[in-house]
C-alpha cells in the first residue's frame, strides 16, 4: 500500500521534471527556427520564460498539496493505530489483573 504511493510520487515528479524539459525544448526550438529580429527574439524568449514559470509554479503548488495531504494521511494513520495499541492494551491490562486477582483468591 505504502509503495503504491511512492511510486505514484515518483512518477509525478519525474512526469513533472519530464513536463518542464519538453517545454523548455519547444520553446527554445521554436524561437530559433523562426525569422524574427533580435528585439521580437528576446520579447518571445522573455514571455516564453514567463509562461514557463508560471507552469511550474502551478506544478509545483500541486506537489506541495499532494505534500499536505500526504502528511495528514500519515498524521491520522497514526493516531489511528496509537488509539487501537492503547485500548489492546488495555484490554490485556485488565485480563492480566483479573486473572491475578482469581489467582490470588484461588490461593487465600
Amino acid at each position: 500500500m505504502c509503495g503504491d504511493t511512492s511510486n505514484g510520487s515518483a512518477a509525478f515528479k519525474y512526469g513533472l521534471i519530464g513536463f518542464i524539459i519538453g517545454a523548455a525544448a519547444g520553446a527554445i526550438a521554436a524561437l530559433f527556427l523562426t525569422t524574427k529580429t533580435g528585439e521580437e527574439l528576446r520579447s518571445d524568449i522573455k514571455n516564453t520564460v514567463l509562461d514557463l514559470s508560471a507552469k511550474v509554479e502551478e506544478q509545483a503548488g500541486k506537489v506541495k498539496n499532494i505534500s499536505k495531504e500526504k502528511y495528514s494521511e500519515i498524521v491520522n494513520n497514526v493516531v489511528l493505530n496509537y488509539k487501537k495499541i492503547k485500548d489492546f492494551t488495555q484490554k490485556e491490562i485488565e485480563l492480566v489483573k483479573k486473572i491475578l486477582l482469581e489467582q490470588k483468591e484461588e490461593e487465600g
